[in-house]
C-alpha cells in the first residue's frame, strides 16, 4: 500500500513509532520504518527542525509551513504487515490524541481507511 506523507505526518509518525514498546524484533521493525520516513538533512533545514529542551527532555519542533515554501509530500510503499503495524500505533496509542492533531492525523487516517475497503 502506498501512503503519501507530508513532513509533519512523517515527523509525528516517526515520534509515535519511536515511543512504542515491544520485543527486540518488534522495535527493530519500527526502527526500519523510522529510517525509511525520516526527513533528510535538507528537509530538516527547510522545515526549521530543531530539538528543544522541555522539562529536561528533548522535544522535536518544526515549522508547519516552511519559510521557503511547502515541502512536497513523499510517497512511500508499505507492505501489508507494515501497514498493520502503523494502524496499531494509532489505535493503541495510550495517551490518545488532541484536537490539534487533526491537521496531520485525519488525512493520514483517511488514507489508511481507504486501504481497508
Amino acid at each position: 500500500m502506498q501512503l503519501t506523507l507530508d513532513h509533519t505526518q512523517r515527523l509525528n509518525l516517526h515520534a509515535l513509532m519511536g515511543a512504542q514498546r515491544g520485543t527486540v524484533d518488534q522495535v527493530r521493525l519500527f526502527w526500519k520504518l523510522q529510517d525509511r520516513i525520516q526527513l533528510s538533512d535538507p528537509e530538516k533545514q527547510a522545515a526549521n527542525f530543531r530539538l528543544q529542551d522541555v522539562n529536561g527532555m528533548q522535544q522535536a519542533v518544526w515549522d508547519l509551513v516552511p519559510a521557503n515554501g511547502n515541502l512536497p509530500p513523499v510517497d512511500y510503499e508499505f507492505s501489508d504487515d507494515e501497514i498493520a503495524r502503523i494502524r496499531r500505533v494509532f489505535k493503541e496509542w495510550p495517551p490518545g490524541f488532541v484536537a490539534s492533531d487533526r491537521r496531520w492525523l485525519e488525512p493520514l487516517l483517511a488514507q489508511l481507511e481507504r486501504s481497508q475497503t
